[in-house]
């Protein structure tokens, strides 16, 4: 399966309400909302992590922990390459 297919088959929406249970529930009006603390370091500030709904990207304002998609994510929330990165995607979501 080819990363296109991989992505679109898991909506960032509900691939960001289950990585960051925190992240408080909001509407988004430009795809960006509030991701609730930033998992890539010890934040203790609400609103310097953001996430993209419609693309799955996201930015730490604090720590710079940055990427344009959910495999970005998982790559560096997980310590992992790629392949390991979007074989874990295809387990968790079973796609």
């Amino acid at each position: 399966m080819n990363t296109s297919r991989l992505k679109s088959a898991i909506p960032p929406a509900e691939f960001f309400q289950v990585e960051l249970p925190g992240m408080p529930p909001t509407k988004p009006a430009n795809g960006w909302v509030d991701g609730g603390l930033c998992p890539f370091h010890d934040d203790h500030n609400a609103g310097n992590f953001r996430v993209n709904l419609d693309n799955g990207a996201f930015k730490c304002f604090a720590c710079g922990a940055h990427g344009g998609d959910i495999i970005a994510f998982v790559m560096l929330r997980r310590k992992v390459s790629f392949p390991n990165a979007t074989g874990a995607l295809r387990n968790q979501w079973g796609v």
